[in-house]
């Protein structure tokens, strides 16, 4: 009982309070798949989660009200519902919810004081009439959240799902609306101009990368990167490569 125990809470601290409740075929395959339960046993906390009950379950909640619940909306035997009653205590006890509560934005507040490092390659294409150019572009980024940090709607919306999320998943959303940025940033400069071949060295990454801290709520540490081509190569060359 403990594995399985331990199993949920860790599934709680990965994904949030709700997900046992929003994902229980998923709770269901991940305790088959780490071989913390047996069939029966993961088959009966599936049909317990999709029953809405464990939302309602407190520390306080009495062991024999909760099993008989467990055995009038789960038609489970007794045994079965002692078995369940006790893992959902177990897992909602005191001592959890005082982690969990203690725990709660963690992740998220100590993002906002550590240093983000962030390595970006751009690529895009010059095209001209009979040829074109491959551009590239790489660069060693270190930025940092200010007092003005910006919450996007989809990471506001994942905190609100699972405020325990880690300080390296936050990290992982703005790495990725920076490098979208650059993606942007360095396209449209590549192909601004259809008839003079881009200076790729000349791409101003630095000042694409403060314009993006401006918008966002960081200030830019370091920024250091270099940008090549492939030179002109006619589509006759090019088709074979």
């Amino acid at each position: 009982m403990e594995d399985i125990v331990e199993k949920l809470k860790e599934m709680i601290e990965d994904k949030g309070l709700g997900y046992l409740s929003s994902e229980p075929y998923n709770v269901y395959k991940k305790l088959l798949k780490d071989k913390v339960a047996d069939k029966k046993t993961a088959g009966a906390l599936l049909m317990f989660f999709v029953s809405g009950i464990h939302d309602e379950v407190k520390p306080e909640t009495e062991f024999a009200f909760l099993s008989k619940l467990i055995q009038k909306d789960c038609c489970f035997n007794k045994k079965m519902a002692d078995k369940l009653a006790a893992i959902v205590l177990s897992l909602y006890s005191q001592e959890n919810e005082d982690e969990w509560k203690s725990s709660y934005m963690d992740g998220f507040e100590s993002f906002k004081k550590e240093k983000l490092s962030i390595k970006w390659k751009g690529s895009a294409l010059w095209k001209t009439h009979g040829g074109g150019v491959d551009c590239y572009y790489e660069a060693d980024i270190v930025i940092k959240a200010t007092k003005a940090l910006v919450v996007n709607e989809e990471l506001s919306q994942t905190l609100h799902q699972n405020p325990f999320l880690k300080t390296k998943d936050v990290g992982i959303f703005y790495e990725k609306s920076l490098k979208e940025y650059l993606d942007y940033e360095f396209e449209d400069f590549c192909t601004c101009d259809d008839y003079y071949q881009p200076v790729v060295e000349d791409f101003e990454i630095e000042y694409c990368v403060e314009e993006w801290c401006k918008k966002n709520g960081f200030k830019l540490i370091s920024c250091e990167g270099d940008g090549s081509d492939s030179g002109y190569e006619p589509d006759s060359v090019r088709k074979w490569l």
